[in-house]
């Protein structure tokens, strides 16, 4: 099992069980003691367990909680993979288009290379190394400050350059989607990102697999009006769908890809 597998694994197996032990982690994922406490450094850095005497406990998911890249990666593959295969058809030859940082846009990057005549912006270092070697595709990577642990550019700078540009469409990633709050994220420096996005592109689609929605995370980005389009995917519920129906935001839903 891959590093990274085994940490969003061992992150969903403490939150279903509240509090393990470190023994009990070595038995199910049949690994060291050395490695596990290694990886309950890495899940408490990034406050999504809290280490105990011999163990962990799982913690409430508050509005600020943020899963570590190597976890978000991993989580919903299948339904991100069908998200990024159905938001390529809104690009068009001759378009400006903006990708937001995040896991969804990156999958939705790597169903990009083979277009043509298209200007990609992003402020995400892993998603212009996807696209680094796309031939007919102008890359333009905004500047500013690396965010540890993942892979987006942020600050100042790279708001500053934002408003500068005009763009056909952005694709925007989201935190949190709720009807009455809006978009939401965790992160404020992240935000204020997405923020000067949305001000300077013709349409937004928000990208968002369906765990996302009825939920709100710490600080807002844009009212859900802001937003042109959402493509989520298969799992999203009636109920959910239901919220939307007095709204001018058309919801696109995309199917499981057929193995």
């Amino acid at each position: 099992m891959l590093k990274g597998e085994r940490l969003y694994n061992m992150a969903e197996y403490i939150d279903d069980k509240k509090v393990v032990t470190i023994m009990e982690l070595c038995d199910h994922f049949k690994v060291s003691k050395a490695t596990v406490n290694r990886d309950l450094r890495m899940l408490e850095k990034e406050k999504f367990i809290t280490r105990t005497h011999g163990g962990a406990m799982s913690l409430t998911r508050g509005t600020r909680f943020e899963p570590i890249y190597e976890i978000k990666e991993k989580e919903k593959i299948d339904e991100k993979q069908a998200i990024g295969a159905y938001a390529v058809n809104f690009i068009k030859q001759g378009e400006t288009i903006l990708l937001d940082s995040g896991t969804t846009t990156l999958l939705l990057a790597r169903q990009m290379k083979d277009l043509n005549n298209i200007t990609v912006i992003t402020n995400d270092l892993m998603i212009a190394y996807v696209l680094s070697e796309a031939n007919g595709i102008d890359l333009v990577v905004l500047g500013g400050q690396h965010r540890k642990g993942v892979y987006s550019l942020i600050g100042p700078f790279t708001e500053n350059i934002l408003k500068e540009l005009n763009v056909d469409k952005a694709f925007l990633g989201a935190d949190a989607i709720d009807v009455d709050r809006g978009i939401t994220n965790s992160n404020i420096e992240e935000s204020n990102i997405k923020k000067s996005i949305v001000e300077i592109s013709k349409e937004v689609i928000v990208l968002a697999d369906s765990s996302k929605f009825g939920n709100v995370a710490f600080t807002k980005v844009c009212d859900i009006d802001s937003v042109d389009v959402i493509v989520t995917d298969f799992n999203i519920s009636e109920k959910e769908l239901s919220k939307f129906r007095n709204t001018n935001v058309k919801i696109c839903i995309a199917e499981k890809k057929s193995v």
